[in-house]
């Protein structure tokens, strides 16, 4: 009977469990490449996924991720999850989910307080929210139209490393 019960709800629970997994893991092993790769791994669901390298994000502009990455060995990453579930209605706008990835977040040159440093790997959870919110919604084949978006970053202190008023 259990087992019955369960059956309609595995598929979120795998996105779920891969959301603590990913939260759960310290910051040498979840860092910007770690995490898209995860995202990637979606595409045996028939998540199409899109995934920006450095180079790509510069010609785009985008200041802010480059910007907050350049301190670290890690290069950034955005990454894009589509799910098209909901093929009937392919032309309607999807439901779109923004999640912020900054696998560890020391405060980069204005270093953060010490105190609580080890907690500071948990600023990825947003990205890891949207990946494990796609996987369940792609393990259940969701009858909706999904677009998941995160940026992926650490935030280190180094020569490189952005100042304050850069």
């Amino acid at each position: 009977v259990a087992k019955a019960l369960y059956a309609s709800l595995d598929k979120i629970a795998d996105g779920v469990f891969l959301t603590r997994d990913l939260v759960s893991e310290p910051s040498n092993a979840v860092y910007p490449e770690t995490l898209a790769q995860q995202a990637f791994a979606l595409t045996e669901l028939g998540v199409k996924v899109d995934i920006l390298d450095e180079k790509q994000i510069k010609k785009l502009g985008m200041g802010a991720l480059l910007g907050v990455a350049q301190g670290s060995v890690h290069a950034p990453r955005l990454v894009t999850l589509r799910w098209q579930g909901d093929i009937g209605a392919k032309d309607a706008p999807p439901v779109c989910f923004v999640g912020k990835g900054v696998t560890f977040d020391s405060g980069g040159i204005s270093i953060k307080p010490s105190s609580g440093m080890e907690k500071m790997k948990y600023d990825m959870a947003g990205a890891a929210a949207v990946i494990g919110a796609v996987k369940a919604l792609a393990g259940r084949k969701a009858k909706a139209n999904v677009v998941g978006v995160v940026g992926i970053v650490e935030n280190m202190p180094s020569g490189t490393a952005q100042r304050p008023g850069d």
